[in-house]
């Protein structure tokens, strides 16, 4: 809920919009209850797997066979033909790792590098691109190839394997053989397209009796929308439709926020679900079937969100395990949008904030972790923030990998890898590590924010917002509390960075690994700025400033004091994966500092400069100016106590 109000005695316009604390105990979880259902799923999961690979249940999947596609969906995803020919190379780069098989061979013989590739794999989500290459070339090579691609998945795995027959991947395949339909089955002999057919149907009767135990979150809604396209797309499968659907509203429901963010918080997801949403509406439509309105809902709420995620370049905001997202997928998106509008401001129950002002957009990340089961590729960026200025990125995330490997990823999901304020070299949130917890539970956070609030008050001056989170209270006793203000010609951003001891505590029992934990005192921080790999970076003589010069043309200084006096900045080697699958050496800006008595403050500016004297930046005072009083005070709240 957003309360909004005028404050007494303030302009005339300025309105506050405060973003009111969430607390989010499943992130941090009960760890031995946690683990105990994870450990009965996980057996569940294994005696099932051992019963579904049997003669006897391969029988309970023969049914009558479909005869045809009766529709080939929109596959809304595009395809690269460049992707095609590394595929066709023997150049298997997915999420989850990177395999290399000889030219022309059949990747499902390798072995894989990990789970995850092997379920992107046999997910065939890479189809689209041999769709691409045919579509581009006169020739018929990339249709062959990939029907034989086809025809070999079915020979080794059609009947059962463990990875490939898991709801979420079905879902995914499914999904991906009948928006590529046209690709894998149209012109081909009989026996080869009876075959397929058969195996569909096989696939889809399995998929209904287990989509409903799909792993929480994206997984079981891909698993929802792959069973109603598998009924909506085969002869005779209606009744699949009808429970595909109905566990896909359930599912959107749970997972759909009311402000149109995903539960997971995180913008590639969004991206991902919409785009399945959008395909299954166009091809319900396309059959003449009403689409039910809890899909209708969430395409009207989630395509909003999904605007507000949006850079100036027209790709993601890099927060939460996103990326900035295949090539033209938003666009496929947005252009199904009917009601084109301006992105909104705040979204309080994703917990995102977005600034926008002439040529600047900025969006912060001011709320908590996702609960826990949703948590697997949440990062510990709280309270860090993206910028563009026009069509250029100019302050970034480092972004996610899923391709590198897991160190890779877990330096990504850091702190330190955002650009927000690192208190002595720790995390925000804790992500989970044990052996058997991670084997169990997956790589969720584990430990992180519980208190995040905002405020945002607007005039015509520009936006002010106030931000605070305790997510370094546990170990440090201190409270990051961030604020921010955009002009409103948007060319000077001005920022506030400080540390305050909590006066509220966390209260940890004596078997809990924080209640002997010794707060150290006065430690170190650094406040990062990631710039993007685009920008050129320039630090002057004295390293009181630097200048930033964007591909556009633009050039922005930026300055920071401590204590009345100047800081020293540095320029610090970083690295940029906003792709998710390559990486590209970058530039962040540091300013270091300690704590003092519990407490410390860092003011920042960044001013726009004109293509003139971007090159010369006339000294000015980056003080901030007069902010109003939003009341985010901590201390007000009462002492908590850790389940």
């Amino acid at each position: 809920m957003v309360e909004t109000r005028a404050r007494p005695g303030e302009a005339k316009g300025r309105e506050e919009r405060r973003t009111p604390v969430r607390r989010t105990p499943a992130s941090a979880g009960n760890r031995t209850i946690d683990l105990a259902g994870a450990a009965i799923i996980r057996t569940r999961d294994a005696l099932l797997a051992r019963a579904f690979g049997t003669w006897a249940y391969g029988q309970t999947l023969r049914g009558p066979m479909p005869d045809h596609m009766v529709l080939y969906p929109p596959e809304l995803r595009p395809g690269r033909a460049s992707a095609a020919d590394a595929l066709f190379q023997g150049r298997w780069f997915l999420p989850g790792g990177q395999l290399r098989a000889p030219g022309g061979s059949s990747p499902f013989a390798a072995d894989p590098p990990s789970e995850r590739w092997a379920e992107e794999l046999h997910g065939f989500s890479w189809l689209r691109h041999f769709t691409t290459a045919h579509e581009t070339n006169t020739g018929d090579t990339a249709r062959r190839y990939a029907q034989k691609l086809v025809a070999d998945w079915i020979s080794n795995e059609g009947n059962w394997h463990s990875v490939a027959w898991r709801p979420q991947v079905i879902g995914r395949r499914l999904t991906s053989w009948v928006a590529n339909g046209a690709l894998i089955i149209d012109g081909t002999e009989l026996v080869y397209r009876s075959t397929l057919l058969r195996n569909m149907a096989r696939q889809a009767r399995h998929l209904a009796r287990v989509a409903a135990i799909a792993p929480a979150g994206e997984p079981r809604i891909t698993a929802a929308i792959g069973l109603a396209f598998s009924g909506l797309c085969l002869s005779e499968g209606h009744k699949r439709l009808a429970k595909g659907l109905k566990l896909l509203c359930r599912e959107l429901d749970r997972q759909i926020l009311p402000d149109g963010g995903h539960v997971s918080r995180n913008p590639s997801a969004q991206l991902s679900i919409l785009l399945d949403l959008l395909s299954l509406r166009d091809a319900l439509s396309a059959r003449r079937i009403e689409v039910p309105k809890p899909v209708r809902d969430a395409i009207d709420r989630m395509t909003p969100m999904l605007r507000f995620f949006r850079h100036g370049d027209g790709k993601l905001a890099l927060f939460n395990g996103s990326t900035e997202g295949p090539e033209g997928a938003i666009d496929a998106a947005l252009t199904r949008d009917d009601a084109k509008g301006r992105p909104f401001g705040f979204a309080p129950h994703s917990g995102y904030q977005r600034l926008a002002a002439g040529p600047a957009s900025i969006v912060v990340d001011t709320g908590p972790p996702p609960p826990g089961a949703f948590s697997h590729e949440a990062h510990a960026g709280c309270l860090s923030f993206e910028m563009s200025a026009g069509r250029a990125r100019m302050i970034v995330n480092c972004g996610a990998t899923k391709v590198l490997g897991p160190d890779w990823e877990a330096a990504s999901r850091a702190t330190a890898a955002h650009s927000t304020l690192v208190l002595a070299d720790t995390s925000s949130a804790r992500m989970l590590k044990g052996k058997i917890s991670r084997r169990l539970l997956g790589p969720r956070v584990m430990e992180g924010p519980a208190e995040v609030e905002s405020r945002r008050n607007e005039n015509e001056a520009g936006v002010w917002l106030e931000m605070a989170h305790d997510g370094y209270a546990g170990l440090f006793g201190l409270v990051h509390r961030r604020r921010l203000f955009l002009s409103a010609t948007g060319e000077d951003l001005r920022g506030e960075d400080s540390l305050e001891t909590s006066v509220s505590p966390r209260r940890f029992k004596p078997w809990q690994r924080l209640y002997w934990h010794r707060v150290p005192e006065d430690p170190d921080f650094t406040i990062r700025f990631h710039i993007h790999p685009d920008a050129r970076i320039s630090l002057a003589h004295d390293r009181t400033n630097v200048l930033v010069l964007l591909p556009n043309g633009d050039g922005w200084q930026f300055r920071a004091r401590a204590g009345g006096g100047e800081c020293e900045i540095a320029i610090e080697e970083s690295v940029y994966l906003g792709s998710g699958d390559t990486t590209r050496r970058a530039e962040q800006i540091v300013v270091a500092g300690r704590v003092f008595r519990g407490e410390a403050r860092v003011n920042w500016a960044w001013r726009r400069l004109s293509t003139r004297n971007a090159g010369h930046p006339k000294r000015e005072d980056a003080d901030l100016p007069e902010l109003p009083d939003l009341d985010l005070d901590f201390g007000k709240m009462p002492p908590r106590e850790e389940a």
